[in-house]
C-alpha cells in the first residue's frame, strides 16, 4: 500500500518535506491544511518542518503545498525531482 508525503514549496525556491509516510489521502490532507493554515494566519512566526528536524520555515515564505504519493524507494529516495506528480493547494 502506497504512503503519501507533503511538502512546502518557499519562496526562494527551495521545497522541505513536512509530512512523510502518510497511511493515506486524508492523513496527507491534514498536514496540508495544517500548514495552509499556517501560512494564512501565522505568517510571521517561524516553524518547525517536522520534530526534531532543525529546520525552520517563516510563515509567510510558504508559496505552495503538494500532496502525493510518496515515490517508489530507490537510490535517489528522498531526493525531490521535478516535475512530480501530484495535487497543489
Amino acid at each position: 500500500m502506497p504512503t503519501h508525503e507533503v511538502f512546502i514549496e518557499l519562496s526562494s525556491g527551495t521545497r522541505v518535506l513536512v509530512g512523510t509516510d502518510l497511511a493515506d489521502v486524508r492523513a496527507a490532507s491534514e498536514v496540508a491544511t495544517h500548514w495552509k493554515g499556517l501560512a494564512e494566519h501565522r505568517p510571521d512566526e517561524l516553524h518547525e518542518t517536522q520534530p526534531g528536524s532543525g529546520v525552520v520555515v517563516r510563515g509567510s515564505s510558504i508559496v505552495a503545498i503538494k500532496a502525493q504519493h510518496t515515490p517508489k524507494q530507490g537510490p535517489m529516495a528522498g531526493v525531490i525531482k521535478v516535475p512530480r506528480d501530484g495535487s497543489w493547494l
